[in-house]
């Protein structure tokens, strides 16, 4: 047995050498310069980036050895793939670094050569380009590109077949995402070169259990549903809050925002003790849910009045509403501090009227 292995060893070593010695690196292929049928109006390629998983040559051909054999060659491209597809876009292809850039990245990019009956050579070149925006915070992946082509050629002169396969190969890349970039400039997010925003207040046709704020439907008795004493310090507690949901449409190129914002007081989170349920202290919880609009309207100002972008408003509409909420906890707090939860009617008053103004500010009342 010991015998036998050391021989199989052998035996890969020398097929190993002679596999070797099959496979040698000959002069580089330069592709020839071919103008694109294009001009991109809206982008321009600012870089390419090769992530191959293998770096080496791009092309093993098919030759015929000194002994009229036919062998295989590594070919690589003059300067390696990355060199090349810029040496050739920048020669061929309409740059105006005004409009917005692009990376193309190399994922796949070789060409394979195999014998076949009678002589002839068949070869396939598969290519894999990624091709994405560049961003202040990165590279946003726009689409792939999986193509190739097939040829079948004679034993003889390689070169004139292999360049211009490559050439062509690299130009239907090229021309695929011109043409996707044409079909969803219009329509497709990544692409959107604008924002505008519009606000509407969620209302229900038929109340259920919440309440959703407006001028026109303050809250009553009748909507302190809970059994639950939330603050025991206090004759009557609410637990007013507010959220929004987004509803977003492409039209143009401009990304139209609508933000519905829900500010609400769910009854059944409304207490109250059985006595002293008059119009004071109903207005006092009534204030309350009034902060609470008061906190949203400020949001939608906020999202107004920052210039926000394509890349940035989802991002910011989500911070800046738990930063709001946050303002609304803390003006409740204030407010139910500075009035003794009511019981100071001197600064009951002094909010009554602040809160007025501050709805007026806003137009939810006249």
């Amino acid at each position: 047995m010991n015998h036998t292995l050391i021989k199989f060893k052998d035996f890969l070593l020398v097929t190993a050498l002679v596999l070797v010695t099959s496979f040698k690196v000959t002069d580089p292929i330069l592709l020839v310069d071919e103008a694109m049928p294009f001009k991109p109006n809206s982008y321009y390629i600012a870089n390419v980036v090769d992530e191959r998983v293998n770096k080496g040559a791009v092309a093993q051909v098919i030759v015929k050895s000194a002994e009229n054999k036919l062998i295989a060659q590594f070919i690589d491209v003059q300067g390696g793939i990355e060199q090349t597809v810029t040496r050739f876009i920048e020669r061929n292809l309409f740059k105006n670094k005004s409009l917005r850039p692009v990376t193309i990245t190399i994922k796949q990019f070789n060409v394979i050569e195999t014998s076949m009956p009678k002589g002839n050579i068949e070869g396939r070149i598969k290519l894999h380009l990624s091709f994405g925006l560049e961003k202040d915070y990165g590279i946003e992946q726009l689409i792939d590109y999986d193509g190739g082509l097939s040829y079948t050629r004679n034993g003889n002169n390689y070169a004139s077949v292999v360049e211009p396969c490559i050439r062509k190969a690299l130009k239907s890349g090229l021309v695929y995402f011109n043409d996707w970039v044409k079909n969803n400039t219009e329509a497709n997010h990544k692409l959107a070169k604008g924002i505008k925003f519009s606000f509407t207040n969620y209302t229900e046709p038929t109340e259920g259990d919440t309440i959703y704020y407006s001028s026109s439907r303050p809250i009553t008795w009748a909507d302190f549903q809970s059994s639950y004493k939330y603050v025991k310090t206090a004759s009557a507690s609410v637990m007013p809050g507010f959220g929004y949901e987004i509803y977003q449409e492409v039209v143009s190129g401009i990304i139209n925002v609508n933000v519905q914002l829900k500010v609400y007081l769910p009854k059944s989170a409304c207490w109250a003790d059985s006595y002293g349920r008059d119009a004071y202290a109903l207005n006092h919880e009534q204030r309350h849910f009034d902060i609470a609009k008061i906190i949203a309207e400020q949001y939608k100002q906020k999202i107004l009045t920052n210039n926000l972008t394509p890349d940035n408003y989802e991002a910011f509409i989500l911070m800046q509403y738990l930063d709001s909420y946050r303002d609304m906890d803390k003006m409740q707090k204030a407010y139910d501090k500075e009035t003794s939860h009511s019981r100071n009617s001197t600064a009951q008053q002094e909010w009554n009227e602040r809160i007025d103004n501050e709805l007026k500010k806003y137009s939810v009342i006249p």
